[in-house]
């Protein structure tokens, strides 16, 4: 579980050279970006963690600012996209960025969380940051994070991490990149199967892309981006998605209704019941990548539309109660009627009306 635990500094492991800056007084700035559509989507990662290097090598200008200005402004545009669905989070800095002074050496900090995700703190929390100064120490960071996501019931935990995203957000100018992969492996290994790591490069140099390119799995959940890549609009808004989402792609079976019901009945007649076995067994061949099932009935206009549009919905329920029955959770199917909607040939003819008559099923797997 997620837990807070103390901070402090861990002699020997703490990295590169000592610099100091003034104090850093900044509001970061969110990009524009397009809402994330939910319809598409379900949610993959139950926790996610920024950690954001504060160091000294984050004062460096690139074209005229400074690259922690750079980080704040990206993580302030990823926080205005994620959307309102219930996470845990937590901001770490690595650096001298929220401990009171730019001198000394480097420490990794708890700036926020771990707590159930609130824009508003988390965007105040993020525009607390003092300084960009001192080493650089990612080992510490990544060893606090392993802390605040392990198992227990210390005091002050909440919920299970779950799935978790970590988000490093850095310049990656790191001396000690095996260290570094040795704390990223025993983090994986808290986390069988359940963490995926992604980088945010700021700046533009070059000289540790092999490092970054190691640390990630491009056959995994792991992603490596550069973040003027995913700095906003559609860019942003996809990245958002792809890192705390799972999309959802939907085959659609439409199963006509003179197969499922007698005429002006919504109880399964044998041949509906067989065919929905079928359909039954191919989804449950698709395991737990099924995430989402709509069941939409139809009928034709004959009759009044208040009189088709229940005739519908009791026909999409008795479709429900039998999947249900047979084993598929409840949980991820949707019912609904559209009555004489959305026709998909014309009423005019018997064989138009009988195409109409009918119930959609929508199964949406994960891509």
């Amino acid at each position: 579980m997620l837990r807070n635990v103390l901070v402090r500094p861990i002699a020997g492991v703490a990295l590169g050279a000592l610099a100091a800056c003034s104090s850093v007084s900044y509001t970061p700035v969110a990009s524009q970006s397009n809402a994330i559509d939910l319809s598409g989507y379900v949610q993959r990662a139950d926790t996610f963690v920024v950690l954001l290097d504060a160091s000294g090598s984050m004062n460096n200008d690139d074209s005229g600012r400074p690259r922690i200005y750079d980080a704040q402004d990206w993580t302030a545009s990823f926080n205005n996209t994620v959307p309102p669905l219930k996470f845990e989070s937590a901001i770490i800095t690595f650096g001298k960025g929220a401990t009171g002074t730019c001198i000394g050496y480097g420490v990794a900090s708890q700036l926020y969380g771990p707590a159930a995700y609130d824009k508003a703190d988390f965007a105040s929390a993020l525009g607390s940051i003092e300084c960009a100064a001192s080493t650089t120490p990612i080992v510490d960071a990544l060893s606090l994070n392993t802390d605040l996501l392990a198992p227990g019931e210390a005091a002050g935990a909440v919920n299970d991490p779950g799935q978790v995203a970590v988000i490093i957000v850095s310049d990656f100018n790191w001396d000690d990149p095996d260290a570094v992969a040795d704390s990223l492996t025993l983090l994986r290994k808290e986390h069988p199967g359940k963490l995926c790591l992604h980088t945010v490069k700021i700046g533009s140099d070059t000289e540790h892309d092999a490092m970054i390119s190691a640390l990630t799995d491009a056959d995994s959940c792991d992603s490596a981006i550069a973040a003027d890549d995913a700095a906003s609009g559609d860019a942003l808004t996809n990245y958002v998605a792809n890192t705390l989402l799972s999309k959802v792609e939907y085959e659609t079976h439409s199963v006509s209704a003179s197969t499922l019901f007698d005429f002006d009945k919504a109880i399964l007649k044998e041949s509906g019941r067989q065919e929905l076995a079928k359909l039954d067994q191919l989804i449950k061949s698709k395991g737990l990548s099924v995430k989402d099932i709509d069941l939409v009935g139809y009928t034709d206009s004959m009759g009044s539309e208040a009189y088709n549009q229940k005739l519908s919905e009791r026909r999409a329920q008795a479709v429900y109660q039998y999947l249900v029955s047979r084993g598929i959770n409840g949980s991820i199917i949707d019912v609904m009627g559209r009555g004489e909607l959305d026709p998909v040939a014309s009423n005019e003819t018997e064989e138009g009306r009988a195409l109409n008559r009918r119930v959609d099923i929508h199964v949406g797997t994960l891509r």
